[in-house]
């Protein structure tokens, strides 16, 4: 479990711990992995009619979600591997997208940049997943400890958290990047969804994709339900595992009550909404500076 003195601003045991390695392009913190060049690339790419981008925060389902999105792009033909999947679709940070023709009718990109309207375009669509802080932050250290190109291999939890929190993962701030996402839901080529809300009703999740995507895509899988059913079958755990880099086991991580203690966790700023009932991915921080509040950012959704 991890105490509060741990997470506290101005802690001088915090200041002298270990991160995960990033590395600063143009000024700010990315990813070890990215080459600054294609990074260039992506911010400057603009989505045209027919591109469909999915905007996620590391460790927040973009594959499942990528994956479901093909198989309503395929017509519910199966994807029958990796290799496919990835020449399916771009990641605008590392792969090279210049003139891309996708095999599917419609072109998809992955980027986990944050959702931005100066990026944006009218003419395309873009999907925002967003995930509870709790599964991320763990699922993300497990994958930190794991990639030696983190060097974070005898890194502790206690340690990941205050990066976490401090948004010194190479992918800027979690909160922030969620908030974005979240504050641009109504826009009409917007297509918002949470991992919990797929876990929960993958059905009713799967047949709005598909109407946002396109109402052709939408009235094959509601007028066939068969059609549906295959597709439903083809995007569990176990048919994907095989395809899809990603452990959807039960058990595959420690949950996070085992990790983080809501009564004892604390933050570095504390969070506000504009309504109480506002979900944990609606809550926007404090912009008073840091020490402001110390109130609990994980108990902050719901």
């Amino acid at each position: 479990m991890i105490t509060p003195s741990l997470l506290l601003s101005g802690n001088t045991d915090t200041m002298q711990r270990r991160r995960p390695a990033h590395q600063v392009i143009d000024g700010i913190p990315r990813c070890v992995g990215i080459n600054p060049d294609s990074l260039r690339k992506s911010l400057e790419f603009r989505a045209e009619a027919g591109d469909v981008v999915q905007c996620t925060f590391p460790k927040s389902g973009s594959n499942w979600v990528q994956y479901i999105t093909q198989l309503i792009l395929k017509g519910g033909e199966p994807i029958l591997n990796h290799d496919e999947m990835s020449n399916n679709c771009r990641a605008l940070e590392y792969m090279n997208f210049q003139d891309w023709k996708s095999p599917l009718p419609l072109r998809t990109f992955v980027t986990h940049l944050p959702l931005s309207r100066d990026r944006m375009t009218k003419e395309a669509k873009y999907v925002y997943v967003a995930r509870n802080p709790w599964d991320v932050c763990v699922s993300f250290f497990h994958m930190a400890t794991n990639l030696s190109g983190y060097n974070f291999q005898d890194g502790t939890f206690e340690e990941f958290v205050d990066a976490f929190l401090a948004g010194e993962l190479g992918h800027g701030d979690y909160f922030e990047h969620v908030s974005s996402g979240y504050a641009l839901r109504n826009e009409p080529n917007v297509f918002f969804v949470t991992y919990e809300q797929l876990k929960k009703d993958t059905r009713g999740v799967v047949l709005k994709l598909a109407h946002f995507l396109g109402e052709t895509y939408w009235k094959a899988l509601e007028e066939d339900e068969d059609l549906l059913q295959k597709l439903l079958e083809r995007s569990k755990p176990d048919y994907m595992r095989s395809i899809v880099v990603m452990d959807f086991s039960k058990n595959a991580n420690p949950d996070w009550k085992e990790m983080i203690s809501r009564s004892q966790t604390t933050c570095k700023e504390g969070t506000k909404a504009t309504k109480t009932s506002t979900p944990w991915y609606g809550k926007r921080r404090l912009v008073a500076g840091r020490n402001t509040s110390r109130q609990n950012y994980f108990d902050k959704w719901r």
